[in-house]
């Protein structure tokens, strides 16, 4: 595969990463009302465990010898940790616009790891672009910040949360490589993240679901859609990009739930919301150009990138 194919490949699989994980968000708000936020995770976490395992089943695939243990610890930060502080946040009455703001400091903080890890040099470029990516998003949702009743000392602590869960699960599956097949990988990240919601809504919460259509069709959007359909296309692209690179695609999420709530929640774009749309667009374009290493005509020797597999590195 030449280098412009792949290119084309990662930046398809990127959009359409985007965009179901964006989804998400929605997703979420739509069903939240009727579950307690780890109630409503136990149940998606373990709809998905349930789903993926029938598909080992199906295709016979085998298990991994070693690896388990980081997939485990990777799915509990990266699924269930984030997804607890962004849910609770928004079930206690945080707008998803501060929530995503919080959470648009991603990129920077996935980006200042692999700096520090893999001492190499900083790119003033790729600085401007991540900055520009959160002025992107901070455009995008002032709005709603305006009236963010649910702007708590606790709400923020959830949301901040959520942003370490998110981060450090990335950085660490990166870091530790398991290569387990992706049913191995979601099955094992989703099923130890529901046993864990449902440890915490047993003493956090008093089990109050109700059981309405909203609900089910919301769970089984997050489930298959979501926990299957997103996260193994970000497992795809953490097998094949740096850490901070599949970190600045995270700031394409704002815009993909902004858009899906046009006709789902009827919340129509505003102009500085279109505004930001197309800063962060271009901050996602100017990072990637500025992070991808200089063609030579020689092979010089390069630092290794520890957050690539080494199976994947040229």
């Amino acid at each position: 595969m030449t280098g412009g194919t792949k290119n084309v490949k990662v930046s398809l699989i990127a959009l359409t990463f985007v965009i179901l994980y964006g989804s998400g968000f929605v997703g979420g708000r739509y069903g939240l009302p009727y579950a307690e936020p780890f109630y409503y995770l136990a149940i998606r976490f373990g709809a998905t465990a349930v789903i993926l395992f029938a598909l080992i089943l199906c295709f016979r695939v085998g298990w991994p010898r070693s690896g388990c243990v980081h997939l485990i610890v990777s799915g509990i930060l990266l699924q269930g940790v984030f997804s607890v502080g962004v849910f609770y946040a928004l079930y206690h009455g945080m707008t998803p616009a501060v929530s995503a703001l919080i959470i648009a400091l991603q990129p920077i903080l996935v980006w200042l790891m692999v700096s520090v890890v893999t001492a190499r040099r900083v790119r003033l470029l790729s600085v401007l672009a991540l900055i520009g990516g959160l002025l992107g998003v901070a455009i995008t949702v002032y709005r709603g910040l305006e009236s963010s009743s649910g702007l708590t000392l606790t709400n923020v602590a959830f949301g901040f949360l959520g942003l370490v869960g998110l981060s450090t699960g990335q950085f660490y599956y990166q870091m530790k490589n398991p290569g387990a097949h992706l049913l191995i990988n979601g099955f094992l990240q989703s099923g130890s993240s529901a046993v864990v919601m449902l440890i915490g809504g047993l003493i956090f919460e008093e089990g109050v679901i109700r059981w309405t259509p909203e609900l089910l069709l919301s769970e089984l959007w997050m489930s298959v859609g979501v926990s299957i359909g997103a996260l193994s296309l970000l497992f795809v692209l953490m097998r094949s990009e740096s850490a901070d690179r599949v970190a600045s695609y995270f700031y394409g999420v704002p815009i993909a739930a902004g858009l899906i709530a046009w006709p789902v929640l009827n919340q129509r774009p505003t102009v500085s919301e279109i505004i930001g749309f197309a800063v962060i667009m271009l901050s996602i374009i100017v990072f990637n150009r500025s992070s991808r290493p200089p063609r030579a005509h020689h092979a010089p020797a390069v630092a290794v990138d520890s957050s690539v597999p080494a199976t994947d590195r040229p």
